[in-house]
C-alpha cells in the first residue's frame, strides 16, 4: 500500500506493478530483490509503505 503516485512511479521505475485486485490505486506488488542492494531498496519501499498505512490510524 503506498499513495497512488509514488506506486505510479516505482511502476514506471520498474519497482513495482498495480496489483491486480487493487481498489483504491494504492494496492501495489513490488518485486523480489536480486542482491544486496535491491534488498535495501526493497526495505526502504516497504518501511515507506508501513508509514503510509499508518498514517490513517487515530
Amino acid at each position: 500500500m503506498l499513495p497512488a503516485d509514488r506506486g505510479a512511479e516505482l511502476a514506471r521505475l520498474g519497482w513495482a506493478e498495480p496489483h491486480q485486485y487493487a481498489d483504491y490505486d494504492t494496492e501495489f506488488m513490488v518485486y523480489g530483490p536480486r542482491n544486496t542492494a535491491e534488498l535495501e531498496a526493497v526495505i526502504s519501499v516497504i518501511e515507506e509503505s508501513l508509514s503510509f498505512a499508518r498514517a490513517g490510524r487515530a
